[in-house]
């Protein structure tokens, strides 16, 4: 008796399992509207990313020669004002207060201004790729913003047991006026990104942590590159409703 109910119970588990097979196999893909509707409900919403104006965050590590330690922000997404505070590699104090969009500003050097144009200049020109590199990824679920982004499905990858969305996108302008271009590896049910591969770099980045930032956005926070160098976390991540308005004209 009991060895004929032993190979029922395997034959059982066999069919349960190439049902539940079938299932999946038969559950149709999003489609890239879909898809990109997911994305910003993860993200908290287009309407919510609309409205939101003031960003304040800092973030630490990744590959960046012109400040060390921790690097802090203070954007306004509106009018592209932007505040950034820092440590030299000199171990001097800086703070530089531009425009990402005219690449106009001042800088202070242990809040002394800048009198010479060409250094002022050139060092907003670094600011500037540095805000980029940093904002990039903190604001990497809204990358579909505006009307210059492009992207396509291009299948989908199984990373560990999770299978994975991967798009393929270029957006030639974003809301902090940068390009960007490279896959995201999205997880189609929750529409949140777990993989970021640049395009034309040889490292990528996974994303395992979230945080509510207000403002109803929830952003990513910690990304671990495939190279240890370039791992970056954000230890501050905050939406404002407010902001003093000296804040991007004195130090």
């Amino acid at each position: 008796m009991q060895r004929s109910v032993k190979p029922k119970l395997n034959l059982l588990v066999a069919l349960w399992c190439c049902l539940a097979t079938a299932k999946a196999q038969d559950t149709p893909a999003l489609t890239e509207k879909q898809l990109t509707t997911k994305l910003w409900e993860a993200v908290g919403g287009h309407a919510n990313w609309d409205n939101a104006r003031y960003f304040m965050f800092s973030c630490v590590g990744g590959r960046h020669s012109f400040a060390q330690g921790e690097r802090k922000y203070l954007w306004d997404k509106k009018t592209g004002n932007c505040r950034f505070d820092g440590v030299t590699t000199d171990d001097e104090a800086i703070t530089v207060l531009f425009n990402i969009e005219s690449s106009e500003g001042t800088v202070f050097i242990n809040e002394v201004a800048l009198e010479n144009p060409r250094i002022t200049e050139d060092i907003i020109a670094e600011i500037t790729e540095e805000f980029n590199k940093d904002a990039q990824l903190l604001f990497l679920p809204t990358i579909l913003e505006g009307n210059q982004a492009s992207y396509h499905i291009i299948g989908e990858k199984l990373v560990g047991a999770q299978r994975f969305t991967v798009m393929e996108i270029e957006n030639k302008r974003t809301s902090f006026e940068d390009t960007v271009r490279g896959q995201l590896y999205i997880d189609s049910q929750t529409g949140r990104i777990h993989q970021w591969r640049p395009h034309n770099d040889s490292y990528g980045y996974i994303i395992d942590n979230y945080k509510a930032i207000g403002s109803g956005l929830v952003l990513p926070t910690r990304f671990t590159g495939t190279d240890p160098t370039v791992s970056i976390t954000y230890p501050i991540a905050a939406a404002l409703i407010n902001i003093e308005g000296q804040k991007f004209s004195e130090p």
